[in-house]
């Protein structure tokens, strides 16, 4: 009988330990599902906020570049017209030039 008991309280005390002890184990896995969760949260939050911070740089880097084209251009439109006028104001020096070679130098034909 006394073995009977002992048998009876070990395989009670296994079973309450188990039980026990897969309690503890879902209450731990229950703690570490929630701080995945919120580990998954703060890195969705953070790529998205990533994510607009990138799409405000490239707003502001095309805002940068379109400027830039258009001083490029301005610039390189008033060079040219610069130049252009250095060309016309040469124009007459250069027919100038142009008209006294053909004065002073002799013909093949003579």
């Amino acid at each position: 009988m006394e073995i009977a008991k002992f048998v009876l309280t070990a395989t009670g005390t296994f079973l309450s330990v188990l039980g026990f002890s897969f309690a503890v184990f879902q209450y731990w896995k229950k703690k570490q599902d929630e701080k995945f969760e919120e580990l998954k949260k703060t890195v969705s939050e953070s790529v998205r906020a990533e994510g607009q911070s990138r799409t405000g740089d490239i707003s502001r880097l095309d805002k940068r570049i379109e400027y830039l084209e258009r001083s490029v251009l301005h610039a390189l439109e008033s060079r040219l017209s610069v130049i252009e006028g250095e060309l016309k104001s040469i124009k007459p020096i250069l027919q100038a030039i142009q008209n006294w070679f053909i004065n002073n130098t002799p013909s093949g034909g003579k």
